[in-house]
């Protein structure tokens, strides 16, 4: 079957550089459509979706990623320490391959599915602060995360559902940063990246609070909580779980938070910029972009 498709050449030709973006084209509710990604950070998007306006909440389906090599393993950390180049791998029948014999089977993922953001007068300052890397608005669909971008989680792969709280009018779906494989952390500061070309479709989410982003899997629900000190992302991680859990079950916060307290799953998806005193020689700065996910069981709610 053909779907509407956005190639990544659009990420090298479509609004470079620009404050803001047009929209590369339009989706309805319910419709399949691939996103190309390449293997970085760089978004391609934004894709608008008829009928969502500002303030609506939406569940983005990952239906598929078919992921493309070359591929690399990192060969660093933890953290920003480094031990050399990367690995060259080999791809064969969904298993990765070392030279020196190590194999991994393929876990493929998406980093970041964002949607635009309303701007502010602090996204604003990012936008036209000197930095590396990105320019534009594709560095606001990359970092900082906040409640609209870069979740950095191995979880959200084919079959998950990401709920997300659009901030402007026609939600302007964007992606980037597939992963062949990503270990929870990235303490090496990336997974074994790739280019992919995702199936999504867009519906209105239903039935979940979501105010910071959902991940929804078979089995469970994580909230994705992010900042620059890593006590503070935890501490959102468990209050956010606790206000989605008590929504969903129609009970208060502190009846809510007993099953939260026992059952909650803590889990890193981008801690290689740990500092804050966490690194030695780190005391005083603040750490970089950290990102978790708080999950539980949906069993837990009966």
């Amino acid at each position: 079957m053909d779907f509407r498709r956005f190639p990544r050449s659009l990420i090298d030709s479509h609004c470079v550089g620009a404050d803001w973006p047009t929209f590369v084209g339009e989706v309805h509710l319910g419709e399949t459509f691939v996103v190309e990604t390449a293997n970085s950070n760089a978004a391609n998007g934004p894709v608008r979706v008829a009928g969502i306006g500002a303030g609506e909440v939406i569940a983005i389906h990952i239906e598929a990623i078919e992921i493309e090599g070359p591929f690399v393993a990192p060969n660093g950390g933890p953290f920003f320490t480094g031990m050399g180049p990367g690995i060259p791998l080999d791809l064969h029948g969904g298993v990765l391959h070392w030279p020196s014999g190590f194999r991994l089977p393929t876990r493929p993922s998406i980093g970041n599915v964002a949607v635009l953001p309303a701007m502010t007068p602090e996204l604003d300052a990012v936008l036209h602060s000197p930095h590396p890397g990105l320019a534009g608005w594709r560095r606001l669909v990359n970092d900082p995360r906040g409640k609209h971008c870069h979740q950095d989680c191995p979880w959200l792969g084919a079959g998950s559902v990401l709920h997300i709280r659009v901030q402007v009018d026609g939600a302007g779906v964007c992606l980037a940063d597939g992963h062949a494989y990503q270990g929870q952390g990235e303490l090496a500061f990336d997974g074994i990246g790739a280019a992919a070309a995702v199936h999504l479709r867009v519906e209105r989410s239903a039935g979940w609070l979501v105010d910071r982003p959902l991940i929804e899997t078979t089995d469970e629900i994580m909230v994705c909580a992010s900042g620059d000190r890593y006590v503070d992302v935890v501490r959102q991680a468990f209050w956010s779980l606790r206000e989605v859990v008590a929504a969903r079950a129609g009970c208060t916060i502190a009846e809510a938070n007993s099953i939260v307290a026992a059952a909650i799953d803590l889990r890193n998806c981008a801690i290689y910029g740990l500092g804050d005193g966490y690194i030695s020689g780190t005391a005083g700065r603040p750490s970089g972009d950290l990102a978790v996910v708080a999950a539980i069981p949906k069993l837990a709610f009966g």
